[in-house]
């Protein structure tokens, strides 16, 4: 199940060459910083849906289906990562 994060529309410049490193930060942080640079954000649930803080996951993959040429514009994108969280019985 994806689910949808707006993001703040920041100009329309093309896409950025410095996508964040999955599995390099908490799964927050990462998307946080997608939104920040203006995409609209998709979680796909690796393992299914979580009530953990994303904070204690972990972002396995980033799939950004804008590979037109023309680039579309941040604002127009849909960047969809895959979260991954421990086991919520687990304290890892």
């Amino acid at each position: 199940m994806a689910v949808i994060m707006p993001a703040i529309a920041i100009g329309g410049a093309p896409l950025a060459t410095a996508v964040p490193t999955p599995g390099g930060q908490p799964a927050d942080q990462i998307i946080q910083e997608l939104s920040s640079d203006g995409y609209t954000v998709a979680i796909n649930w690796v393992g299914g849906t979580s009530t953990l803080p994303l904070s204690l996951c972990r972002v396995n993959a980033i799939h950004n289906p804008n590979r037109g040429v023309p680039a579309l514009p941040r604002r127009s994108v849909t960047v969809y990562v895959d979260v991954q969280c421990p086991d919520e019985g687990s304290n890892s």
